[in-house]
C-alpha cells in the first residue's frame, strides 16, 4: 500500500482513470449485452391449471440468475386464490422473491388451484388478495429499457387484451402512455402458447377458455408475436423419472409435478406435453435456431376459438408460428427444455 503523499505520476493518472472506465463499463453490462439492453421477461401465466407453466416459470428463474435475462414480473390469468401464492412459492424457492406478482385482472376462464394451494401451504403463503395485474404491467412496462421486453404467455390472453385498452394516465398512474403505446415502446416481441398452425379446426384451451381476449391480441399487439401451438408443446414431453432426478423433494415444482399426477390427473405415467415451455424457450433463446418459422401471415381467431392461419395476408407487424427443424427434431428439443430445469449439482447427461 502507498502511504506517501507524493503526487501520483501522470502514468498512474492513467492507469487509475483506465480501471474506473473499465469499472464503469463493467456495470453497464449489468443491463447491456453486446450492446443491447438485457432481455426482460414478463411471464404471463394462468399457473394451477396444469404442471408446464411451473415448469416454465423455472426456466426463466434459471436464466435470470445465470444473469442472461431481467425478470421482473409474473402476472396470473388464473383467478383461483392460490395462483398467485404458488407463483411466490416457485419464486421463494429459487431465491428471487423481490419478482413482483400481479393477480388476474378478470375473473374469466378455468381456475383450478390443487398444486398451487399444495405448494403454497408448504412454504407458509396464505391465500390473499393480489396486486392488480394490469397495473404492475403498465409500471413495469414503464421503468424498462425501450425494446427490451419479451412477453411470455402461456395462459388466457385476459390481461393483456385489457392492457391493450388502457389510456394514458390509467387510474391515475402517472404513466403518460397508452397501454399499446407503451407496448410498441418498450416490447421486442409477444411469444404465445396459443392454437394450432396444423389443424384449423381445433379450438386449443388458451384460446377457448377466453377467445375475445386472443382475438384482440393476436389483432392489436403491435410487435411481432410468436406462437408455439399445441402441435409443437404436444410432441416434447417433460418426463417425471428425469425430474425426480434433478428437482430436489422439497423443490415446490416437483411437489407440484407430484400432486398433478396424483390428485389432479390420477395418472401412473408422470409425463407431461411441454406446451408452455416452447414458448418459453423461443422468448430466451430466439437466436438459437430451436425452431423453423411459420409466416409471416395472419392469424385471426374464430368464434368457436379457431386459429386461422394465412400467409396470403401479412399483418404488420408480422405473426409467426413455431416449426420443428428438420435438423433438430422434437427428442432434441426435448433434451434441451430438460437441461433447463435440473437445479445445480443435478445436471444428466444428454445426448446430441
Amino acid at each position: 500500500m502507498m502511504k506517501s503523499s507524493r503526487l501520483v505520476p501522470g502514468f498512474m493518472v492513467c492507469i487509475l482513470c483506465s480501471i474506473a472506465c473499465l469499472n464503469e463499463a463493467a456495470a453497464r453490462e449489468d443491463t447491456t449485452v453486446n450492446n443491447k439492453p438485457t432481455p426482460v421477461i414478463i411471464f404471463d401465466t394462468d399457473m394451477g391449471n396444469d404442471i408446464d407453466d411451473a415448469l416454465a416459470q423455472v426456466m426463466a428463474l434459471r436464466a435470470s440468475a445465470a444473469g442472461r435475462i431481467q425478470f421482473p414480473l409474473v402476472t396470473s390469468s388464473n383467478a383461483s386464490p392460490w395462483a398467485v401464492p404458488g407463483i411466490q412459492a416457485i419464486l421463494k424457492y429459487y431465491k428471487q422473491d423481490s419478482v413482483e406478482v400481479g393477480g388476474c385482472a378478470a375473473t374469466i376462464g378455468l381456475a383450478h388451484g390443487a398444486f398451487t394451494q399444495k405448494i403454497a401451504e408448504e412454504m407458509h403463503l396464505p391465500a390473499s388478495e393480489a396486486r392488480d395485474a394490469v397495473k404492475l404491467l403498465r409500471k413495469v412496462l414503464h421503468e424498462q429499457k425501450d425494446g427490451s421486453v419479451r412477453v411470455v404467455v402461456t395462459g388466457f390472453s385476459t390481461n393483456l387484451a385489457i392492457l391493450l385498452d388502457t389510456e394514458a394516465n390509467h387510474e391515475g398512474d402517472a404513466i403518460p402512455l397508452s397501454g399499446k403505446d407503451l407496448i410498441r415502446q418498450k416490447v421486442e416481441f409477444l411469444s404465445m402458447m396459443a392454437g394450432d398452425s396444423e389443424r384449423p379446426e381445433f379450438t386449443e384451451f388458451n384460446v377457448k377458455e377466453n377467445i375475445p381476449a386472443a382475438r384482440k391480441v393476436l389483432a392489436e399487439w403491435p410487435t411481432p408475436v410468436y406462437i408455439s401451438g399445441y402441435e409443437i408443446g404436444s410432441r416434447v414431453f417433460s418426463r417425471g423419472d428425469l425430474l425426480q432426478k434433478t428437482l430436489l423433494p422439497d423443490n415446490p415444482v416437483w411437489v407440484a409435478y407430484k400432486t398433478f399426477f396424483q390428485d389432479v390427473l390420477k395418472d401412473k405415467k408422470w409425463d407431461r406435453p411441454s406446451w408452455d415451455q416452447t414458448a418459453m424457450l423461443w422468448a430466451l433463446e430466439p437466436d438459437k435456431g430451436h425452431f423453423d418459422l411459420k409466416g409471416p401471415g395472419t392469424i385471426e381467431v374464430g368464434e368457436k376459438g379457431e386459429t386461422l392461419f394465412s400467409e396470403n395476408r401479412p399483418s404488420s407487424p408480422a405473426r409467426y408460428f413455431l416449426r420443428f427443424k428438420d435438423s433438430l427434431p422434437s427428442e432434441k428439443i426435448e433434451e434441451i427444455l430438460q437441461s433447463w430445469y435440473a437445479e445445480p449439482g443435478t445436471e444428466l447427461k444428454t445426448g446430441g
